[in-house]
């Protein structure tokens, strides 16, 4: 260390201090802000009934998202979709890379949530429009789409639903098949908008 001929000052031990000083002052401020939390806790708890909360431990999720751009309207914010005539089907595939074999053997869960909305034909009502969903050749339990008219119309809809499909973890592989067919009872000319898809391993 260098010797200290300042003054009879040492600026290195000067700095020292100064160091130590701002740290005493950090760890002061984070006391007093626990205390003002803890008091801020006590004055609500006087206030009447709390509120039942929960803190789990967070999943892990992996998601794959394919945009759907077929059509140059009615998605949003993208401002495309995927268009599904009656009587039509298409298909969509979600490839993923080698290492996610690995990921395959510990998922606990797998979602299909796809992003859709029906025509903007008000006049024809939304019970009557239907679809099947297969997953790499497994179908899977449809039920009634949540899937309403989309608004406004003719413009880019802000009234997107999401029906979410539970997979079997062991339908999964690296090379996903998606096939979506449109069996509404409606006209030829009425469709489903789909927005977007995305592929979610809960492991």
């Amino acid at each position: 260390m260098m010797p200290c001929h300042w003054y009879g000052m040492c600026p290195y031990s000067q700095g020292m201090q100064g160091m130590q000083g701002m740290q005493l002052i950090q760890e002061s401020n984070e006391v007093r802000l626990l205390e003002e939390e803890e008091e801020e806790n006590l004055q609500l708890m006087r206030q009447g009934p709390q509120p039942i909360l929960s803190n789990q431990n967070p999943s892990r999720v992996l998601v794959f998202r394919k945009e759907l751009t077929g059509y140059p309207n009615y998605g949003n914010p993208s401002g495309n979709a995927d268009i599904l005539y009656t009587g039509t089907q298409g298909t969509w595939t979600f490839n993923m890379p080698p290492l996610m074999a690995v990921l395959l053997n510990n998922t606990q869960r797998i979602e299909l949530v796809i992003r859709g909305a029906l025509d903007d034909h008000y006049n024809v009502a939304e019970n009557r429009y239907s679809a099947t969903v297969t997953f790499n050749g497994q179908r899977q339990n449809v039920g009634q789409l949540p899937f309403v008219h989309g608004r406004p119309a003719g413009q880019q809809f802000t009234n997107w639903n999401e029906l979410v499909l539970n997979i079997n973890p062991r339908l999964a592989r690296l090379n996903n098949r998606v096939v979506i067919r449109n069996t509404s009872n409606v006209g030829a000319n009425d469709w489903i908008a789909l927005d977007w898809m995305e592929l979610r391993f809960i492991v």
